[in-house]
């Protein structure tokens, strides 16, 4: 930041003089972060300590040792900038996971972004992260915050990255929520009204999440298929999927088309009150954030899930876990699945089937002890 045009002309750059009931006083003004420091009302010891910061923060053409000074006093606020342009705007993600960056990264301004980049400590991540997040929370602040320093490193404005070595919940901390039993995915069908019915069958049998069910369209059904983009993943070949209508969902969808309302999403519903949604393009369109809150509603209303504590009860997504299972269990490949949940890595599929009950191992015991004893 350049000192601005002097008006006290006895005063070192970016030393500023102010009086206050008759009395004057001086302060200076960081030429990086622009934040200003109080250095007291003896003119004489403040132009002193200017000369002093100004040698070191204000960057030299012609001295190495001041461009490297100049570079280790940066806010986090400039490096939470700069990830963001360099970093974050060339990702390849869907709206949602990019919204969720956006988040995280106004909270690590509001509550970081003042502090110098090269003042960070362990000491100083790890209480920041223990004070502010937990479970999930947790884990998704922290990665982000390893990726911010990480980013720093290499652009040469800090030694080493601090938020690397803290706690990594992720490796020890189980799984919060629930699986979702064949039982309770019933009681809450039987439960729910008829658009929340159609899109719980639509993320049993298609094994997609909540944004694709809700965006799922009449007019995207062609050549007896139905072209679903994995929103998560829309970026890779994998996730442009062309799902085949098979009996059951070709009736799936003929029961959304008999409810009576011109839409043209298949799942769809009359609101109360029409009123207009940045989430939504049609009035009987649900939005996510709307969906997830009217699937909590009935998914408590059934008493067997109601006396499960709220973090371990199964979320809209867990359906998309037991509908993977129950493929398995019906003889389904792996692969087969696998390219219905539009993963490009089996182990995530792995991930998604496993949980639901113990497997067992067939294997045979069949050494003979008679050709040994």
């Amino acid at each position: 930041m350049a000192p601005r045009k002097r008006k006290y002309k006895q005063l070192e750059p970016n030393l500023y003089q102010a009086t206050v009931k008759g009395k004057t006083y001086y302060r200076y003004q960081h030429p990086i972060t622009g934040k200003y420091h109080g250095m007291g009302a003896d003119r004489a010891k403040a132009n002193a300590a200017a000369r002093i910061l100004n040698a070191k923060l204000i960057p030299d053409t012609d001295s190495l040792a001041d461009r490297v000074l100049s570079s280790s006093d940066i806010a986090f606020s400039e490096v939470i900038d700069r990830f963001t342009v360099e970093i974050l705007d060339q990702k390849q993600t869907s709206k949602g996971t990019r919204q969720n960056y956006q988040y995280r990264l106004k909270r690590f301004r509001e509550d970081l972004g003042d502090k110098l980049v090269r003042s960070f400590t362990v000491k100083d991540c790890a209480e920041y992260l223990d004070a502010n997040f937990e479970r999930d929370s947790y884990i998704k602040h922290r990665g982000t915050l390893v990726e911010l320093f990480r980013f720093a490193v290499v652009k040469g404005l800090i030694d080493s990255n601090p938020a690397e070595v803290t706690y990594a919940k992720s490796q020890q901390t189980q799984k919060q929520r629930q699986r979702m039993t064949i039982s309770q995915y019933k009681a809450i069908h039987k439960a729910a009204p008829d658009w929340l019915k159609i899109a719980m069958e639509l993320a049993l049998v298609t094994l997609q999440g909540r944004w694709e069910v809700t965006h799922m369209r009449f007019d995207q059904i062609q050549d007896d298929s139905l072209y679903v983009v994995r929103e998560k993943t829309k970026g890779n070949d994998w996730a442009h999927l062309k799902i085949q209508l098979t009996p059951q969902l070709q009736s799936i969808v003929q029961e959304a088309r008999q409810s009576g309302i011109a839409s043209p999403y298949i799942v769809h519903r009359r609101p109360q009150r029409v009123k207009p949604n940045k989430e939504t393009d049609h009035w009987s369109q649900i939005a996510p954030n709307t969906f997830t809150a009217e699937f909590r509603k009935v998914r408590d209303s059934v008493i067997a899930i109601s006396v499960i504590p709220k973090e371990r009860r199964p979320t809209f997504h867990e359906i998309r876990a037991l509908g993977s299972h129950l493929y398995e269990k019906a003889g389904y490949s792996r692969s087969y699945v696998q390219k219905l949940m539009a993963h490009g890595d089996e182990k995530m599929t792995e991930h998604y089937q496993s949980g639901h009950e113990q497997k067992w191992v067939a294997v045979e015991a069949g050494l003979d002890l008679d050709s040994l004893i």
